[in-house]
């Protein structure tokens, strides 16, 4: 009966890892991303430099999601993301102006780049046993390429529901993503730092930053990702 009982249990926590780890915070205003308790300080204003000064006419949406609260075993980049409808002359202003700033282009199936993602592979039971093998096979299948891979340049893995793409990436096919910088080190405050047989040692911790821009739809997504 005790044995049903943790498996029980179990279940349960395997049901709030995989639903319940990520929190999402929606905003109205872009201003939500320079307000965030979780980067160190003296980076807050270097990775936003590419993101809009105000908000934009043609503004879509706004968010940063957190993996913070859980166990040390578990890992989460912290992600910042808008997005934005351009009128032509201006969205092809900006797309020159990115083309000019990045350091890698991308197709969203494009596997030479490491992804980054909430990996959450161990846990502990009711009774403090420790029990591993939590993740799903897609996500064990990211983290094998990205230790193979490990010269990569870093990029989130997209989940936006409005642009949810069969890709590599997560973004739809008529995206061109447009990374502006990425670099290794500490970048959080060491409290919510973690670490992920996700990636390799290279890029332990990091972030990354850049654009994801839509010939067909005149939409740019601005994001960073930090972890």
């Amino acid at each position: 009966m005790k044995r049903l009982i943790n498996l029980f249990f179990l279940f349960v926590l395997v049901i709030i890892l995989n639903n319940c780890d990520i929190n999402t915070f929606k905003s109205q205003k872009n201003d939500l991303f320079h307000s965030s308790d979780f980067l160190n300080k003296s980076y807050k204003k270097e990775l936003f430099t590419h993101f809009p000064k105000k908000q934009p006419q043609g503004f879509i949406l706004s968010y940063y999601n957190a993996k913070v609260e859980l166990a040390d075993s578990c890992f989460g980049p912290i992600n910042y993301v808008l997005a934005s409808f351009y009128y032509s002359t201006e969205y092809d202003s900006l797309k020159d102006q990115f083309k000019s700033l990045q350091i890698k282009n991308l197709n969203p199936n494009d596997t030479s780049v490491i992804l980054v993602f909430p990996y959450c592979d161990i846990s502990v039971d009711m009774d403090g046993n420790i029990v591993k093998g939590l993740e799903s096979k897609k996500k064990k299948k990211l983290s094998h390429h990205n230790n193979i891979i490990q010269n990569g340049i870093p990029i989130p893995l997209f989940k936006i529901d409005q642009y949810n793409g069969d890709t590599f990436s997560g973004l739809p096919e008529d995206f061109k993503i447009y990374v502006l910088e990425a670099k290794p080190g500490k970048y959080l405050e060491d409290k919510y730092l973690r670490d992920c047989i996700c990636l390799p040692k290279k890029w332990k911790h990091g972030f990354s930053r850049g654009v994801a821009m839509s010939d067909k739809r005149h939409v740019i997504i601005y994001w960073v990702t930090v972890w």
